[in-house]
């Protein structure tokens, strides 16, 4: 290992000089000779050091640590809808399983119209994993919910339809045929809930992170939110889609994971995960989300009540784009809500208890908002007064087609096509100040202080203090010295840069009357 560690060391200062001479003579033969040959390129270099030749990605060969790939893109993919739908795409996995109602079509090549035991019969040797657990489920018993007429079996056709050359992928409205409360629920919230008009519709098919990238980057964003919003069994699997699944945190934590939304983590770091952890296997998960059945609480016992009700949202505190807005839960006009949980906590806490809690997490969050507050206005001071390094004009255009600061108004959070300052900043708030918020709201005592979120972000503060320092630093040199900086090529170009939306949008491209998709781009 250590051998391969200095050869790679080699090879990368040997391929750098290479790359810097190249370059060089690239320039020279540019100027002298304009009608000779493009320079190699970087993977010209890298196979002239290898002796490997340069090829497609795609094609099957061990590249050397990847440096004489050439990068082909996705063989398929599927067009955006809404109002950019023309500025970005999907791998088929993202849209035809996650939206399946705009992207699935059927390829089947058997021929004839099938019933449930028909299906059965084959599918027990094609898919048997699928027969085991549909046979194991509510459906394969009569029975009937309040919108059937009669009980019956649902079976294969009753999802999938009975034309095996057209067969469907089922979607939240082919629940809804049997299920009306609940998916009227579903469907019913508002911005943080699982509702598809939300959760899809404004956080896949317009939200900045998501059109910005090439598709293939951001499929893994799509998925949660597909699989939570345009369907039911992300929450209850398929084939068996048991009520029991839906109501363990596990099932929640699929999604509710990661450095911008630990959600399960927080609550699995708390006393009630803790509990969990311990007894979880002993409770009766069939039963209602009473304190009476479960000895703490869980994510669909705060978030869905006893009934199971399916806008997460109204079970939920108000909504702030995920901890990124401040917002004062505790003032008089949510009073509402907070006496709710207030309510819910009473099944095994004092009233007094319960708001003396949520009152420390009102002031946890706002002591982390002076900490944000005090970065933003460093880096608004340095971009005022021309400072970034690299300024927004110098990087590749953003997916708008201009070139904005990611966070004034007019730009959108952004992880790359930013300068470090700009992204030390949008770190802070998608990862700290958010984790002060949910870690307190799911009682984890230390992610709220020393773990994930305060201290964190000091050094955070830290960080942006310290580089702001270097830029204004170098400036004062830089005007002494008579040096005019001109910001570097590679922030506006690269292999991986070009592909960015910026450089493919054609005017046109937004279509602010489409009505495909539902609210505002935030």
């Amino acid at each position: 290992m250590t051998h391969l560690v200095r050869r790679f060391s080699a090879c990368v200062s040997i391929l750098a000089m290479a790359a810097t001479c190249t370059l060089i003579s690239a320039n020279f033969c540019k100027n002298a000779y304009a009608q000779e040959e493009a320079a190699p390129t970087f993977q010209d270099v890298a196979s002239s050091i290898y002796g490997q030749d340069v090829g497609d990605d795609d094609s099957g060969v061990n590249y050397v640590f990847g440096l004489t790939a050439r990068y082909t893109g996705p063989d398929k993919t599927l067009p955006g809808e809404g109002k950019f739908k023309n500025i970005f795409y999907y791998l088929p996995i993202t849209a035809m399983y996650y939206n399946p109602d705009d992207y699935y079509v059927s390829t089947q090549a058997v021929e004839g119209e099938f019933k449930t035991d028909e299906c059965v019969l084959c599918h027990t040797v094609q898919t048997p994993r699928i027969v085991v657990d549909w046979k194991a489920s509510k459906h394969s018993k009569s029975g009937k919910t309040d919108a059937m007429e009669k009980e019956q079996v649902v079976g294969c056709d009753a999802c999938h339809g009975k034309n095996h050359m057209e067969l469907r992928m089922p979607s939240h409205n082919t629940c809804g045929e049997c299920h009306k409360k609940e998916h009227g629920e579903h469907i019913a919230g508002g911005q943080g809930s699982h509702s598809p008009t939300h959760i899809w519709d404004v956080s896949v098919t317009e939200f900045a992170w998501q059109i910005g990238k090439p598709g293939e980057e951001v499929a893994g964003c799509a998925q949660c939110h597909g699989i939570a919003g345009n369907r039911c069994d992300g929450c209850h699997t398929r084939h068996q889609f048991k009520p029991s699944e839906a109501r363990k945190p596990d099932t929640c934590g699929v999604c509710h994971m990661g450095v911008d939304h630990y959600e399960y983590e927080f609550w699995y770091n708390s006393y009630h995960g803790k509990i969990y952890m311990m007894e979880g296997d002993t409770w009766d998960w069939d039963k209602k989300m009473k304190p009476q059945n479960y000895r703490t609480p869980t994510c669909a016992y705060c978030h869905m009540g006893e009934n199971g009700n399916h806008n997460v949202q109204n079970m939920s505190t108000e909504y702030a784009h995920m901890g990124m807005y401040q917002l004062n839960r505790g003032a008089p006009k949510h009073k509402a809500k907070r006496d709710a949980w207030v309510k819910k906590c009473q099944g095994c806490h004092s009233p007094r208890w319960a708001k003396l809690h949520l009152e420390a997490m009102d002031e946890q969050i706002n002591i982390s908002f002076t900490k944000w507050r005090e970065a933003v206005n460093i880096l608004v001071g340095l971009y005022l007064e021309g400072l970034l390094d690299p300024m927004p004009a110098d990087l590749a255009p953003d997916w708008t087609g201009g070139h904005t600061m990611n966070l004034l108004p007019g730009g959108s959070p952004r992880f790359y096509n930013v300068s470090d300052i700009e992204r030390m900043c949008v770190e802070m708030i998608v990862y700290q100040v958010t984790a002060v918020y949910k870690a307190a709201a799911h009682f984890s005592i230390d992610d709220v202080t020393y773990n994930r979120g305060a201290f964190p972000q000091d050094r955070k503060l830290i960080e942006i203090k310290s580089e702001a320092s270097k830029l204004r630093r170098f400036a004062t040199l830089e005007k002494e010295v008579g040096i005019e900086h001109k910001a570097y090529d590679f922030w506006k170009h690269g292999e991986y840069t070009d592909l960015l939306t910026g450089y493919k949008r054609k005017e046109g491209d937004y279509d602010e009357s489409d009505p495909g998709a539902a609210g505002e781009h935030h």
